[in-house]
């Protein structure tokens, strides 16, 4: 029969192998991965960069770009045209009113000091517009971007004919009310 303290030296020695068994397996794959880890980014970095390269080169000797960059727009400029216009439309039945606010974006500088110059020929030529309107037509969603395309070439024929420079880039409604 065994003895005890046999038994005992034993379960003690299997016990050390299996642990320095798994101590091996995991350093095994923690070679594994970083192995695998650097061997993916040597191919990105080195292969698929060299790829790229000789592709952009390729289309830049075509005469095309190689990529097509962002064009670095300035942050985009807005001034009020203040206070807001009020106009009155001629309707058989009832009276009717239109209230906007109007914004005029542009990424010039130039362009804004233009339209605090000529702001009140703006405003003016801009409440003509409106009143020209006719109240079914500004209500619906399709007359009231159309009267912004309209605002638009107002506002930049006024400026071009006035100051010899336009840019405005948008006019927008801030506050539409129409009754």
């Amino acid at each position: 029969m065994a003895k005890k303290e046999d038994l005992d030296l034993d379960v003690e020695g299997k016990g050390k192998k299996s642990s320095k068994l798994k101590l091996i397996i995991i350093l095994l794959l923690g070679l594994l991965v970083l192995g695998g880890g650097g061997g993916a980014a040597w191919y990105f970095l080195v292969i698929k960069g060299d790829r790229v390269a000789e592709a952009d080169a390729g289309m830049e000797a075509a005469g095309e770009p190689a990529v097509q960059k962002k064009k670095n727009k300035e942050p985009p400029l807005f001034t009020g045209l203040d206070p807001a216009f009020v106009v009155s439309f001629k309707d058989q039945s009832q009276a009717r009113f239109m209230q906007l606010s109007v914004e005029l974006m542009s990424r010039d500088p130039e362009v804004i000091e233009a339209i605090d110059q000529y702001k009140p020929m703006l405003r003016n030529n801009l409440l003509l517009l409106f009143s020209s309107q006719k109240f079914e037509d500004v209500i619906t969603r399709e007359g009231k971007e159309r009267l912004l395309e309209q605002s638009l070439e107002e506002v930049n024929d006024t400026l071009s004919n006035e100051a010899g420079i336009d840019g405005v880039e948008a006019v927008y409604f801030t506050a539409f009310v129409a009754q």
